[in-house]
């Protein structure tokens, strides 16, 4: 009896395997569509000739601020751009600590100063540029800026912070423009003023390249 019962349960094993692979054989997975031998040549052909049209650029990029006639600052950046590839960047931060709600009430104003939670706000200097060939030696220059300062004391009024004389004011500038440059040619990106201060920030943009 026992044995028969083993035979049983051998043959309905058996049974639903035979099932499985038959329904699979009859409802086989998609496959994936495969590309021609010339399909693959014609990809390969066309990285190669982007890496031939590739041409190494400088860019540099100055950014400068006046108040009035006056230039109170400037501060240059360089990065190697690949025409035909992706962006290349620059990311100069420093992270200062923002209290996130006001002091606690208290005499001490160093331990009052101490009281958080704090956040961190990223001050500096973002960059991201890319190029492209276009006829005749022309490159199209795509560059984006992103700047965060901290105003200086006495500019601190002028920006509304009289009622949070103890934490940092931002300025944040950003700016985005596309440029149809030569080589050795330098360019104005863009000028901005700041209406709280009067400084006027103005972006140059020059390129070489690199032989």
């Amino acid at each position: 009896m026992k044995t028969l019962f083993r035979l049983l349960l051998v043959s309905c094993a058996l049974t639903g395997v035979t099932r499985d692979a038959w329904a699979q054989a009859q409802n086989p997975p998609p496959q994936q569509p495969q590309r021609s031998a010339a399909e693959r040549a014609a990809a390969a052909e066309a990285a190669h000739q982007r890496d031939l049209a590739a041409v190494p650029l400088k860019v540099k990029i100055v950014l400068s601020k006046y108040q009035g006639d006056r230039k109170i600052s400037s501060l240059p950046y360089e990065l190697t751009v690949r025409t035909e590839f992706g962006p290349s960047n620059i990311r100069m931060i420093t992270q200062v600590p923002v209290r996130s709600f006001g002091a606690a009430t208290s005499g001490d104003p160093i331990q009052a100063a101490r009281v958080g939670p704090f956040t961190y706000r990223d001050v500096g200097t973002s960059i991201d540029a890319s190029a492209r060939n276009l006829d005749a030696g022309r490159f199209a220059v795509d560059v984006i800026i992103e700047d965060t300062s901290i105003f200086k004391d006495d500019e601190r009024k002028g920006a509304g912070a009289a009622q949070a004389d103890d934490q940092p004011v931002l300025r944040r500038y950003r700016t985005q423009n596309n440029l149809i440059m030569k080589d050795g040619q330098s360019a104005e990106l863009t000028v901005a003023s700041d209406k709280v201060t009067g400084e006027v920030v103005k972006a140059e943009v020059s390129i070489s390249v690199l032989k």
